[in-house]
């Protein structure tokens, strides 16, 4: 059983690791070309997959056909534009975790991470961390709204290897930092409250997700 976990997350590791180090490599040595626009459309498949994960066929299949017929019509002019295509790809990424938390930000709905603290802390769930979980969630939703600029600008105006070493490396430590600094300033503002580990956070909120579309729950007082 530990075993099966252990060799999964190195798998996830792998990849996680791996691919942004071959996407650099591919990228900024122009060799192999036809590995390089594979690996680059491979995340798109990602769309049909969850649409097939969330119980929707007919919309995965679409979405698959889609792909396919895309990638074979336009598959020569794709090879001459394969760093527009993973800017495609990563600006799109960052784009929609900006939406996933920022449509939650909407009136009338609870901040993504005030969903997860609501589940965390149950009757103990306050105005206090009510208002701190919207903050974060506004923190989020700008970060990665500015990750999405900073890569259209450097891909416009920095050089090929520059816009690379950004997405596939710098990337990933900025976003190390914003979970380091997110859960200093979490630790910091809500002092005295029971607090639970990130890894468990996710398993919980996960287990039984609320409905994005379920009015906000009212906090208690402190």
């Amino acid at each position: 059983m530990k075993l099966g976990l252990w060799l999964k997350s190195a798998l996830v590791a792998l990849v996680v690791i791996g691919y942004p180090v071959l996407m650099h490599w591919l990228l900024t040595s122009g060799q192999w070309p036809q590995l390089t626009l594979l690996l680059a459309l491979a995340p798109f498949g990602l769309l049909p997959l969850s649409l097939l994960a969330a119980a929707q066929p007919l919309w995965a299949a679409l979405a698959a056909a889609a792909l396919l017929l895309a990638s074979a019509w336009g598959w020569q002019a794709l090879l001459h534009g394969q760093d527009l295509l993973y800017l495609l790809q990563n600006v799109g990424m960052q784009s929609l975790m900006a939406g996933a938390f920022g449509h939650t930000l909407l009136p009338g709905r609870e901040p993504l991470i005030s969903q997860l603290a609501r589940r965390i802390h149950r009757d103990d769930y306050s105005l206090e961390i009510a208002r701190y979980t919207r903050q974060a969630t506004w923190a989020w939703t700008l970060y990665f709204v500015v990750m999405a600029l900073a890569s259209l600008v450097l891909f416009a105006a920095a050089p090929l290897a520059v816009w690379s070493y950004f997405v596939n490396f710098i990337s990933f430590f900025t976003l190390g930092g914003m979970f380091v600094a997110e859960y200093a300033a979490r630790r910091w503002r809500l002092r005295g409250i029971r607090h639970m580990g990130f890894l468990q956070s996710v398993k919980l909120y996960w287990e039984k997700p609320a409905p994005p579309d379920t009015p906000p729950a009212r906090p208690t007082q402190p």
